[in-house]
């Protein structure tokens, strides 16, 4: 495998040659330097508008249609970029798509890679976009181009992008680095933030003394346009040493909503984690406090992004004060613990025991959708906020999943407004021997509950003991209400499970009615003796056991307690497993 991943590389590179900064198509780079991948063809054509800040020839075109929402091209360069007296990317665009477009700049190369994000700010002419490198490594020497990124690209005018004139240029100075903890008092000046995206950051007479913060000066930051993560930086002398102290603490004014959501990133040059805090009230200071226990002491920069997941506006609610970043003792996290099939989030978890990587963000919360369709108090949520399109939470299990060589359905309601068709990608791991194996769905419906399955059956049990949710793969990460997802009740079943309101269930020739139910619950088979019914409740008690041996059964339920059950039915020649409720 090693030598075909190998070959593929070289291939890969063999199609490009190598080249340098600036590039203006004019004759440097052909099509076939362009290295596409997921969607993405590049190519050089004539410029489609010579006019205002472009009248070259020639200039490079991507069109993206189907593949993955972050579909592109590459270029290899001679020689890995140096940031540190040139700190600036910039590049020409026109495009017909929307204003707000997200073009992201991505470096790759020998080292880890770094990507910045710019959002057009004009439809229909050429403008010059910009991107700020401030402390890359300089191990990187390719330069990646992926338009519109977190949608996939249909090929129309809206999904095409001609780009020219790319170039290292001079940018802001280097940031002065300072230390913990920062009050903003002295020694710090404008210039030594680092803005992006549509943060303007200064420091000001505090506008708001009083006994919550005494201080006489603070940090603002105004949210202007730009990007849903606008923010700024602020670069450290030393590491940040979270062995023994891990909560960093600041103290924050905005007249924005109770829960806004402000996220603090530790970075350094290869990597990042972050954090999110909500706001618990508004046209007051209050203290957010982020615990960063069990993180790495390898992290030199501090990234504030407030009111993430919006575009500001440059108006009162836009506008942040903050004052005294600091690092504060607090209590360890408690270690994930693990939890057993059926799961329906009701007692068996908890939100410490999810386990996030790349910027999903699982927790346990009041379940704000109760119907018909789910009736549970409690349901899990995940968050896509920030970080990777493949952004994760994982749950381990007590146990490996057994018998999934005749029970290797996985099932599990959601909820969601992200639009239908949105993937929702369902993994198993080991934590033991590095096996893994994912399945695909995409939603059907948005706004409401629906329970969908994915097909693991294989023969491989048992070696899965951890299960890994990516739902809304690949789809921006801006916490969003389309990157939101509630799920509950994941059961092993041998067959689909299927959920609904007053609906027949249809499974190899079985039918069942009513659902939900009150009284009686009848299941038929077209042809096939039911032999045997076995009734579980989802926390996967078993609370009834029939054996009609006709075609018909119906089961009394007027005694059993409200809530979701698992009717598991043994035919002459087959079993299957269908979900219903009881009111």
């Amino acid at each position: 495998m090693k030598k075909i991943t190998l070959f593929i590389l070289l291939l890969v590179f063999s199609c490009g040659f190598s080249q340098s900064l600036p590039i203006n198509f004019e004759g440097d780079i052909t099509t076939a330097d362009l290295v596409d991948f997921d969607g993405g063809t590049g190519t050089v054509v004539d410029n489609p508008l010579k006019s205002g800040i472009n009248k070259s020839n020639f200039v490079a075109q991507i069109i993206r249609d189907g593949g993955a929402p972050y579909g592109g091209s590459k270029i290899l360069l001679t020689d890995n970029l140096d940031f540190s007296v040139l700190t600036k990317l910039s590049m020409n665009v026109y495009t017909t798509a929307p204003v707000g477009t997200i073009v992201k700049f991505k470096l790759e190369g020998s080292g880890p890679s770094a990507d910045i994000n710019a959002a057009t700010t004009v439809s229909g002419e050429w403008e010059t976009l910009e991107w700020i490198f401030i402390g890359t490594a300089n191990n990187l020497n390719e330069i990646v181009f992926m338009f519109d990124f977190g949608n996939v690209g249909d090929g129309s005018a809206n999904a095409t992008f001609f780009f020219d004139d790319i170039a290292q240029v001079q940018g802001p100075t280097a940031p002065r680095p300072t230390t913990l903890p920062i009050d903003f008092e002295s020694n710090f000046i404008d210039t030594d933030f680092l803005n992006d995206n549509g943060a303007i950051t200064s420091i000001i007479a505090n506008p708001r003394i009083n006994v919550d913060n005494m201080s006489n000066t603070v940090c603002q930051l105004i949210r202007d346009g730009g990007d849903f993560s606008a923010g700024t930086k602020i670069f450290l002398n030393n590491t940040i040493n979270l062995s023994n102290t891990w909560q960093i603490s600041m103290k924050v004014y905005t007249t924005a909503p109770i829960g806004t959501r402000i996220k603090l990133e530790l970075a350094n040059a290869t990597g990042n984690t972050n954090l999110d805090y909500l706001t618990t009230t508004s046209g007051k200071w209050e203290t957010a406090v982020w615990n960063f226990n069990g993180k790495a002491n390898d992290y030199d920069r501090l990234q504030f992004m407030f009111d993430f997941g919006n575009v500001g506006d440059g108006l009162d609610n836009s506008i942040f004060l903050f004052d005294d970043v600091q690092l504060i003792t607090g209590p360890e996290l408690a270690a994930p613990s693990a939890t057993s099939l059926p799961i329906n989030f009701e007692a068996s978890v908890v939100t410490t025991d999810f386990i996030n990587v790349g910027g999903g963000i699982g927790s346990i919360i009041a379940n704000p959708n109760i119907n018909e369709k789910n009736t549970s108090a409690t349901v899990g949520q995940f968050v896509r906020s920030g970080g990777a399109g493949w952004a994760q939470t994982k749950l381990t299990l007590t146990d490996f999943i057994n018998n999934m060589s005749t029970r290797g359905f996985l099932s599990m309601s959601v909820y969601s407004d992200a639009p239908v068709g949105t993937l929702l990608k369902f993994k198993l791991e080991s934590n033991e021997a590095g096996f893994a194996v994912e399945r695909d769905v995409y939603t059907t419906v948005s706004g409401e509950w629906k329970t969908y399955s994915w097909d693991f059956t294989n023969g491989d049990s048992p070696i899965y003991n951890v299960i890994t949710l990516m739902l809304g793969y690949a789809t921006p990460n801006d916490a969003s209400a389309n990157a939101t997802f509630l799920f509950d009740d994941i059961v092993q079943g041998s067959t689909t499970l299927s959920s609904g309101n007053d609906e027949n269930f249809k499974i190899n020739g079985i039918t069942s009615y009513p659902n939900p139910a009150k009284d009686t619950f009848t299941i038929i088979s077209e042809n096939k003796t039911i032999q045997r019914i076995s009734l579980f409740d989802i926390l996967g008690h078993q609370v009834a056991t029939l054996n009609p041996n006709s075609l018909k059964a119906t089961i009394d339920v007027a005694d059993f307690a409200a809530g979701i059950y698992i009717a598991k039915i043994a035919t002459s020649k087959e079993t299957g497993s269908i979900k219903f409720i009881i009111e």
